[in-house]
C-alpha cells in the first residue's frame, strides 16, 4: 500500500512531468530541462535518467502521431547527430555510475544554466554553421543524455544555426530523441545504472496529457512567438534547477 509520502511525491512528479510534456510539445526539447533537476533531487540520478527516457519517449511519439501533416525532420541532421552521439553515451553512462548524488545534482543544475546562457548568446539565426559541427554537438549531447538526460542543449545550439524553421526543428529534435533511445538504454544497461521510478506508468499518462495541451498551444501561436516561448521556458528551467539544489 502506498503511504502518504509516496502519494505526495507521485502527485508532485505527475505535475512536473505534465508541465515538461507541455514544454516538449511547444519547442521539441526541454522535457528533461524541466524534469531532470527535481527528479534527480527526489529519486536519484539513475532513476531520474531512466524515467525521463521512458516518459519523454512517450511524449515524443505522441507529438509525431498528432502532427498535422507528415513530420518533416531533416534526415541528414538526425543521422549525423545520432551517429556521433553513440560514443558519448557510453562515457555519460560511466559518469552517471561514478558521480555521487550531490555531485550529480550540482552537475545537472550547471548544465541547465549553461544551456540558458548559450541559447541567449545564440538566438540570432542569421549565422549558418558547417555540418561538421554535428560531431562535437553529437558527442556532447550523447554524454549528457545518459549522465543527466539533458541531451537537448548541444543539439539545439547546433540546429538553431542550421537555418531550420520552427516546425522542421521541432520534428528533427523529436525524431533524433527516438532514434537515439535504443543506444541510450543499451549504454545504461552496460553501465549497470538502468533503474526506473516504481510508478512510471502514471507519469507516462502525465506526459501524454502535457503533450496534448502543448500541441494545441503550438498550433495556436508556435510560429509567431516561437523564439520568445523557447527563451521563457529555458529561463524557467534554470530557476527550477537552482531551486532543486535547496531540496534535502
Amino acid at each position: 500500500m502506498i503511504d502518504v509520502g509516496d502519494v505526495s511525491l507521485l502527485v508532485a512528479l505527475f505535475a512536473l512531468i505534465l508541465v515538461s510534456g507541455v514544454v516538449q510539445s511547444l519547442s521539441g526539447f526541454g522535457f528533461a530541462l524541466f524534469s531532470a533537476p527535481l527528479l534527480t533531487a527526489t529519486v536519484g540520478g539513475p532513476e531520474a535518467v531512466s524515467t525521463i527516457m521512458i516518459t519523454g519517449t512517450a511524449c515524443d511519439i505522441a507529438i509525431l502521431a498528432m502532427r498535422r501533416g507528415v513530420p518533416r525532420p531533416d534526415r541528414g541532421e538526425v543521422l549525423a547527430l545520432a551517429g556521433w552521439s553513440a560514443p558519448g553515451m557510453l562515457a555519460g553512462a560511466w559518469l552517471l555510475a561514478v558521480l555521487p548524488a550531490v555531485g550529480l545534482q550540482v552537475f545537472v543544475a550547471v548544465v541547465v544554466i549553461a544551456a540558458v546562457l548559450l541559447r541567449l548568446r545564440s538566438r540570432e539565426r542569421g549565422v549558418v554553421v558547417s555540418g561538421r559541427w554535428a560531431a562535437p554537438a553529437g558527442l556532447l549531447s550523447g554524454a549528457l543524455s545518459t549522465s543527466t538526460s539533458l541531451a537537448g542543449p548541444p543539439t539545439v545550439c547546433y540546429l538553431v544555426h542550421r537555418d531550420l524553421p520552427p516546425r522542421a526543428m521541432r520534428d528533427t529534435l523529436v525524431t533524433l530523441s527516438l532514434v537515439r533511445l535504443p543506444l541510450s538504454v543499451v549504454a545504461l544497461l552496460v553501465a549497470g545504472v538502468w533503474e526506473t521510478y516504481e510508478y512510471w506508468p502514471v507519469l507516462v499518462v502525465a506526459a501524454l496529457l502535457g503533450q496534448y495541451a502543448g500541441t494545441q498551444a503550438f498550433h495556436r501561436f508556435g510560429h509567431t512567438r516561437y523564439e520568445h516561448i523557447v527563451l521563457a521556458l529555458l529561463t524557467a528551467a534554470a530557476a527550477v534547477s537552482v531551486a532543486s539544489l535547496a531540496l534535502p
